[in-house]
């Protein structure tokens, strides 16, 4: 089991302190540059008792830090979590109050925008914590998705956005070491660890859903449709996630590194592909067991993500029209087949 503070040094990433002097905005808003915030309002410094506001968000944090330091890490996760949620709101509440107050008053609305970038700022600290504190006890797959909301909501022009985007580079998640201008090199030591989601067990991500699919094989050419059809699902939920989180930061990327953007959407294609794959296996398995009611839908889906002209979609089509629910054959014709390959 990897230890925490072998991954980030203590104190680094306090999750308190910090969000004072740092202004968030999502990675295409226009950055903000505040250096010295104004405190939060009455109402943050009011809240603590009901368990809502900055205050309240504070004190979780707190409590979590106090249990990471016991080694509580199952009692800290659940006190960031619910200073995730909490802050969470808490921004969106003063953002919307804000905009309320936007032509009516500037300087209520300006103080309450600073009260929402505060809170996110803490959150997303928060959010960094809770992945560090997974992948110290070896779940890479619940670091992965809160280090891409991390990513996503600060870019990696901000410290906290970088710090997230080589958790996944060492992770293995990604494969291109990102340096922005004035920052220190990522580590060479990182290109000799075993990152875990590169090897054959991995537990989320391309890798894993590979190796389902080959039990899946395995378990239909033994007649064991029952096993083949719940490895498929498997294998489909984990590609379609990995496909959403490599869109994620390909828009994250787009216009800061062309590198990582382009690697980015390959990788979201591949896990695209890959799902479609195993979507059109697992409807093959259902037909096997003469579930037609349970296998249109998934060639359908097929049928619509791949494009009648592409291999996969001809399957999917030629499926339909064995088991009768279309009746017209499609016959791909080069010119057609060359278009869509452009």
């Amino acid at each position: 089991m990897v230890s925490i503070s072998n991954i980030a040094q203590p104190g680094l990433f306090s999750v308190l302190g910090a969000a004072a002097s740092v202004a968030l905005m999502a990675p295409s808003a226009p950055a903000f540059e505040i250096l010295d915030v104004a405190p939060p309002t009455q109402l943050a410094q009011a809240d603590v008792d009901d368990g809502f506001g900055i205050s309240a968000g504070e004190s979780l944090l707190t409590e979590a830090e106090a249990a990471i330091d016991s080694q509580n890490y199952d009692l800290a996760i659940r006190k960031l979590q619910a200073a995730r949620e909490n802050l969470n709101e808490t921004s969106n509440s003063y953002q919307n109050i804000a905009e309320a107050f936007t032509g009516v008053d500037s300087d209520i609305s300006s103080s309450l925008r600073i009260n929402a970038r505060n809170a996110a700022q803490m959150r997303d600290q928060a959010t960094f914590r809770q992945a560090l504190i997974y992948r110290a006890q070896g779940q890479a797959e619940l670091a992965v998705p809160l280090l891409v909301e991390v990513l996503q909501s600060q870019g990696p022009g901000r410290d906290l956005g970088l710090d997230a985007y080589r958790q996944l580079f060492e992770l293995g998640f990604v494969s291109r070491s990102y340096r922005r201008t004035g920052s220190e090199e990522p580590s060479s030591a990182v290109a000799d660890v075993a990152r875990p989601l590169n090897q054959v067990d991995s537990p989320t991500g391309i890798r894993a859903a590979e190796l389902l699919m080959a039990e899946a094989e395995s378990a239909s050419n033994a007649g064991d449709y029952a096993t083949a059809v719940a490895r498929l699902q498997m294998a489909r939920e984990t590609l379609n996630t990995s496909s959403g989180y490599y869109q994620n930061l390909y828009d994250t990327f787009t216009g800061i590194d062309r590198r990582i953007s382009g690697e980015m959407r390959q990788k979201a294609l591949e896990s695209a592909e890959l799902r479609d794959q195993a979507t059109l296996q697992q409807a093959q398995a259902y037909q096997a067991q003469q579930q037609s009611n349970l296998a249109i839908p998934l060639l359908v889906e097929v049928l619509g993500s791949q494009n009648p002209t592409r291999d996969l979609g001809k399957q999917a089509y030629d499926q339909l029209l064995e088991i009768g629910f279309v009746a017209q054959p499609y016959v791909v014709n080069e010119e057609t087949a060359t278009s869509s390959e452009q």
